[in-house]
């Protein structure tokens, strides 16, 4: 059973935040745009705003959901509803297991700006932690919404959550991946 306290998932959500924070302030415009294998996998840029839209796109169903919640319950714990939830979680958590091509409503947009990019994405980690705890005492464990992206999926408002966290974390090791690339821009 895939289970965190609140104050574990905060945690790890900033450690994400943080991740892609040291991209977007290290990195030149140029290494954020750059594609590997000659432009045929995402750019770190394309993977933010990929988590950015991914991100919004979860919360407003989340918190849709979150409205009609009971408090108590088991209010103080984040965790999987499920053998469903369980797999799809560990399925999106790196290394990938298998590469899964995004949605249309999911894919990157064409053009991106690097000024703006880093900021959605941090917004939408904000957004997470913001959400958790303006959730605190209502138990996220007993209501289920609509998988915006996959509307035939439901899952639990928690589940929810881990689902963004182990899909951040599969793309920021999917950035880090980038940064190993031999042509990878010195700057």
């Amino acid at each position: 059973m895939i289970s965190l306290t609140r104050e574990q998932y905060l945690d790890s959500i900033q450690k994400l935040r943080d991740q892609g924070a040291s991209f977007s302030n290290r990195l030149s415009s140029a290494q954020l745009g750059w594609q590997p294998v000659g432009g045929a996998r995402w750019s770190i840029l394309e993977i933010l705003d990929h988590l950015a839209v991914f991100n919004g796109g979860f919360l407003n169903e989340l918190g849709n959901a979150a409205a009609n919640a009971p408090a108590g319950g088991r209010a103080g714990e984040i965790r999987a509803g499920g053998f469903v939830s369980e797999k799809f979680i560990g399925f999106s958590e790196p290394p990938p297991k298998a590469k899964v091509k995004a949605t249309a409503n999911l894919a990157p947009r064409p053009t991106l700006n690097p000024e703006k990019i880093g900021p959605e994405f941090l917004a939408s980690m904000d957004r997470v932690a913001n959400f958790v705890r303006s959730t605190s005492g209502k138990d996220l464990n007993a209501v289920r919404f609509k998988n915006p992206f996959i509307p035939l999926l439901r899952f639990t408002a928690a589940s929810g959550l881990l689902i963004i966290g182990s899909h951040t974390r599969r793309h920021m090791y999917q950035a880090e991946q980038i940064l190993k690339e031999p042509d990878f821009p010195k700057s």
